[in-house]
């Protein structure tokens, strides 16, 4: 049996001098941090890029796709081609991670999560997608699965990120905030997604083709601008940065009021969505 392995992105993270550590969500492993690393502060002006393989990086598909991510996720429904934070709860209401998804189709929602809460979600969006209900399956043909081995998740966060994929991408524009699209980035088509402005975070989830994922790696870190780093610095930028990043740092679901959970865009009117009633109460 071959060892765990940091993605495809494995030898490239070796050469930089990384510290790997077991994933929380699959069997691999994770980058923790590297040899000579930025302060999580270079985001103000610069960005930093993170290999998020070995987080929680989920597909979700099929015919009822959209119903099971709206079930399991609170915030608001997305169209084909929009992206959001997004909360998702417990049965008793309790917020158990907020990840970002991206509507890629009009049968598929990825989601994705880099904190500490991954393993928690997956567990969660597991569960609910082998739901069975009086004459079968909750929401039948649909599935969710881990989505490492499709396209290479990278994140490009900080001022500077949009300047940096601007120069890749000439000849078409970059999606708006809270949208995904394909962009070709020079010779490399891949799934662009521009973070919604939460917070103090700017940046971009990109989607690589695993064929291309070395290049554009390589090719993002010749610029003085983006510095590489790991999974610890990429969980205190999400807690530092993000209005709801101090709650789920802590263990456990976390009891939040509507409210807040209004205020910080994660929640949408209604109650088509797990913990709803709990939530009202």
């Amino acid at each position: 049996m071959s060892a765990p392995r940091a993605g495809l992105l494995h030898e490239e993270h070796l050469l930089l001098g990384a510290e790997l550590m077991p994933s929380d969500v699959t069997d691999g492993l994770v980058v923790g941090s590297y040899a000579r690393e930025a302060p999580v502060s270079w985001a103000r002006e610069g960005a930093l890029l993170a290999d998020l393989t070995g987080s929680a990086y989920l597909l979700v598909s099929g015919a009822c796709a959209p119903e099971l991510a709206g079930a399991a996720l609170c915030g608001r429904e997305l169209a084909v081609g929009e992206a959001a934070f997004e909360g998702c709860l417990s049965g008793d209401g309790g917020l158990i991670a907020a990840p970002l998804a991206l509507r890629t189709g009009d049968g598929e929602v990825v989601v994705i999560d880099p904190t500490a809460r991954g393993a928690a979600l997956s567990g969660w969006l597991g569960f609910l997608a082998n739901l069975q209900g009086e004459g079968g399956p909750a929401f039948p043909g649909t599935s969710v699965e881990d989505a490492a081995g499709m396209l290479v998740p990278l994140v490009l966060a900080g001022e500077a990120s949009e300047a940096v994929l601007s120069d890749y991408a000439r000849t078409e524009p970059l999606p708006g905030e809270g949208a995904v699209a394909s962009v070709r980035l020079d010779a490399i088509g891949a799934l662009v997604a521009r973070l919604p402005r939460a917070g103090a975070i700017a940046g971009f989830v990109l989607l690589v083709p695993p064929a291309s994922a070395r290049v554009l790696w390589r090719s993002l870190l010749s610029f003085q601008e983006v510095a590489p780093v790991g999974t610890r610095a990429l969980r205190e930028l999400a807690r530092e940065a993000l209005p709801w990043g101090p709650e789920l740092a802590q263990d456990g679901p976390r009891r939040v009021s509507r409210e807040r959970l209004g205020a910080w865009g994660l929640l949408r009117d209604g109650d088509g969505y797990v913990g709803a009633r709990a939530l009202e109460a």
